[in-house]
């Protein structure tokens, strides 16, 4: 997994990208459909042209920038702007990924660091669904991508 941090003075950019053994559409249906989202992300779900984050008493619709089968997915993300490019390749697919956030970026769940940090696990778990293995146990990850995030910004 091949990860980078970038910081201009409003905000972070966070790259990552890695290659699956599981094709395109395996990996388009993971990351770009409510039955994919229920596996590694199961607070969201698509409606219309939006991206809707719900959890107990908590809904938040993003919009959908981009939705191009099986290729492109792009949405808000509160104030951040986050999006997937999928390629197919030989013996697979490869994932890059891109989150764009404001250093300011906060809400009662997160900040900037917190959410990239969320968004390093969620990559440890997507890679573990598309290559057939088991979901790796969070706390671990919790650490060890917390403490990347901190040292690279």
């Amino acid at each position: 997994m091949k990860i980078s941090i970038t910081t201009t003075s409003t905000h972070y950019q966070l790259n990552v990208a890695y290659s699956v053994s599981a094709s395109l559409t395996e990996t388009w249906d993971l990351l770009a459909t409510d039955a994919g989202f229920a596996k590694w992300f199961p607070e969201l779900h698509i409606e219309g042209q939006k991206l809707v984050f719900e959890m107990e008493d908590f809904r938040e619709e993003m919009d959908l920038l981009a939705y191009r089968e099986p290729h492109e997915i792009v949405y808000t993300w509160d104030t951040a702007r986050v999006g997937f490019i999928l390629t197919e390749q030989e013996g697979g697919s490869h994932i890059a990924f891109e989150e764009f956030i404001p250093k300011d970026f906060g809400n009662e769940f997160a900040t900037a660091e917190k959410d990239m940090t969320g968004w390093l696990i969620q990559h440890e778990c997507i890679q573990a669904l598309l290559e057939g293995a088991e979901v790796p146990e969070q706390k671990p990850l919790q650490e060890k991508w917390s403490h990347f995030v901190q040292e690279q910004i």
